[in-house]
């Protein structure tokens, strides 16, 4: 039986795994290789497990191919066979389609609509106010008036001393004030729509993409 120290082939992150977790461990655990290149693999082969690496049709048949190079295998006999090994399945699958060559990028989208909110209470109340007014009336009075004329000698005659009145009554107008309510104007309340626009601000996210490829730049 090959000795094996799995440390010699593990990131330090994952030298303290037990060897039945090693399997389902992403395949970046493998010394070397790294975040650039297991993402590299995923995205050429669909390798995203050490198991993944270790099954890979492309992985299998490279170790046949070496195998035979080597001499530690032999070819199989010609004719017409069952198609079966990795570089069979190889031939088979070159024009079937595989998910995981497809990467889906996506994006957030803003959906801007309007809603009904309630703004407040608006009316129109009446309330009583006192002012000073103020009016010119003219009035009328009257006034005491004396004349004084001489009495012609011919109707002079005899007369007699003593007291005596003669008394007039005056009038006067005087500004006589009343009130009433008049009605002055009519006020209608009602409301209408009114639009106007509104910029809005919001983060939307999206997926971008970064492409590792070793051949690019050459």
């Amino acid at each position: 039986m090959t000795m094996v120290d799995p440390k010699d082939h593990l990131d330090r992150r994952y030298e303290d795994a037990k060897p039945s977790e090693l399997p389902d461990a992403p395949v970046d655990a493998l010394r070397g290789l790294g975040k650039a290149g297991s993402e590299a693999l995923r995205k050429a082969i669909g390798v995203k497990t050490i198991r993944d690496l270790a099954t890979n049709q492309f992985v299998l048949a490279a170790q046949e191919l070496l195998g035979l190079a080597e001499g530690r295998v032999t070819v199989a006999d010609s004719g017409p066979r069952p198609a079966a090994g990795p570089v069979a399945d190889l031939a088979a699958r070159r024009d079937r389609s595989d998910d995981d060559d497809t990467l889906v990028r996506s994006e957030e989208e803003l959906e801007v609509g309007t809603e009904q909110a309630r703004r407040g209470r608006a009316g129109v109340h009446k309330r009583v106010e006192t002012e000073q007014v103020e009016r010119t009336v003219p009035v009328e009075r009257e006034e005491l008036r004396v004349e004084r004329e001489p009495i012609p000698a011919s109707e002079r005659g005899r007369a007699e001393l003593g007291e005596d009145e003669q008394t007039i009554e005056l009038h006067e107008e005087r500004p006589v004030v009343d009130k009433q309510v008049v009605p002055k104007e009519r006020i209608r309340v009602g409301k209408e729509v009114v639009t106007d626009e509104e910029q809005i601000s919001e983060e939307v996210r999206k997926e971008a993409v970064d492409i590792d490829d070793p051949d690019r730049g050459r």
